[in-house]
């Protein structure tokens, strides 16, 4: 058994849905041991190579590093080491300081010269218990001494130290992947440290391979044909396929393509790609796409686009599929919120389009296959109206697949109120601040 630390992402618990699913339609995970809203150490049935935890990583949209957890301590005494408030305890300190752990991670100590860095997760963003800023400080100083006393001739550290982008009041001392990459952090001797805290531990892993951000702007802003109003984010189309339990050498459709975001991620999965919208110019966008994307792999890839509505795929579709991953049309663009009439007859509108459609897909999907799919909710002057599931399956070979299920999880260490996780879920949702229509993701399982 081995622990390994993935970093999540803003929707932790989105995030870590999709991790657990991939795990088990891998057979590679025992359970969930700890989590926070930054991190899940997952315990797994086996030490993965590192052909394997690349290919994990560059599958799943909402985990950003993943490391192999190689100590831990308990998070009271790195409480009493550095305190948010207070004086720090020197015993603590001076326990810490060792830094024995590194053995594990520098074994050869015939090193001329050693670059590395620590990236500090707290449990929750705001109000953590431990000062993150002297606690990075001070980790990468012991770390650094260690080396040199055991050593080796230079050791430096990286580090970020400067208020999070997206919330000044907040620390931020975690290393972004370009910096990573740029000092080649993960190229042995050198290492990336993660520092990951959860409600009663600190988990220190090193870094095997990181989300490359750059390379996915670089597709994002570079490929012909882009929509913003129809286009998924590359990072829930991940997700999505991941509900729908895609694997490479199989076959997933998208009835509802748009300009090919999802097409594209799957056949950069190595999964054929068959993609279904009723507009033509739309269609031809995608084509564009993914001719570009295939020029930029230097290689064929394996696809199709029909140009139809999806609510007549049994007629327009001559073959089964072993997946379905998409998001349906969320109805009109709103610019303000509408009354709770009119956000009732929208969803009213969408809830027969999905189930017309889904009639159809439980028809040429393969028998257990799976859906994933997104849903809307619509923020009206009054309430939230979304579309009640059971409607949508109506006459349909459809059951709902279970989220986050107890089963996988651990309860016994994250007892936080605020990190606790209601399990068995039939949906997640995908929210962004300030737009009218909200997203939630669902799987469904043909019985």
């Amino acid at each position: 058994m081995t622990d390994y630390a993935f970093i999540l992402g803003k929707n932790w618990l989105l995030s870590l849905a999709e991790l657990i699913l991939y795990l088990q339609d891998r057979d590679l995970i025992v359970k969930v041991r700890d989590h926070s809203r930054n991190v899940a150490i997952i315990e797994m049935n086996q030490r993965l190579d590192l052909e394997q935890i690349v290919e994990i990583q560059s599958a799943l949209g909402g985990c950003f590093k993943l490391g192999e957890v190689i100590t831990t301590y308990e998070k009271d005494l790195v409480t009493d080491a550095f305190p948010r408030k207070g004086k720090p305890d020197k015993s603590a300190r001076k326990t810490m300081q060792r830094c024995d752990w590194t053995e594990k991670i520098w074994k050869n100590r015939r090193y001329n010269k050693v670059k590395f860095g620590v990236s500090t997760y707290p449990m929750i963003d705001r109000k953590p218990d431990v000062d993150l800023r002297k606690f990075t400080y001070g980790l990468n100083q012991w770390i650094k001494n260690k080396l040199l006393a055991d050593g080796i001739r230079k050791a430096s550290f990286f580090i970020y130290d400067e208020p999070d982008r997206r919330d000044k009041r907040r620390a931020s001392v975690a290393l972004w992947p370009h910096t990573i990459a740029r000092h080649g952090l993960l190229v042995p001797p050198n290492a990336e440290i993660l520092a990951t805290f959860t409600d009663s531990k600190l988990y220190l892993s090193k870094t095997v391979v990181v989300y490359d951000s750059q390379l996915q702007k670089y597709r994002d802003e570079s490929r012909p044909y882009v929509s913003a109003e129809i286009s998924t984010s590359p990072k829930i189309c991940r997700t999505l396929l991941n509900f729908a339990g895609a694997r490479p050498g199989e076959t997933v459709l998208d009835p509802f393509c748009g300009t090919g975001t999802l097409l594209m991620e799957a056949i950069m999965l190595g999964i054929r790609a068959i993609g279904i919208d009723v507009d033509p110019d739309v269609l031809q966008g995608a084509h564009q796409n993914i001719m570009w994307l295939s020029r930029d792999l230097g290689e064929h890839v394996d696809f199709e686009l029909i140009r139809g509505d999806s609510r007549q795929v049994v007629d327009i579709l001559h073959e089964p599929v072993d997946s379905v991953a998409f998001e349906p049309h969320l109805g009109p663009v709103l610019e303000e919120k509408p009354d709770a009439k009119t956000a009732d007859e929208i969803i009213e509108d969408l809830t027969e389009l999905y189930n017309t459609v889904l009639r159809g897909l439980s028809e040429v999907l393969k028998p257990r296959g799976r859906v994933g799919m997104t849903l809307p909710l619509i923020k009206s002057t009054k309430d939230i109206h979304s579309i009640d599931i059971s409607r949508i399956l109506l006459g349909t070979d459809f059951e709902i697949g279970l989220l986050l299920p107890d089963s996988m999880l651990d309860k016994s260490l994250a007892r936080d109120s605020r990190i606790v996780i209601n399990p068995n879920r039939d949906r997640l949702p995908e929210r962004k601040m300030g737009q009218l229509v909200q997203r939630e993701l669902i799987m469904l399982i043909k019985v």
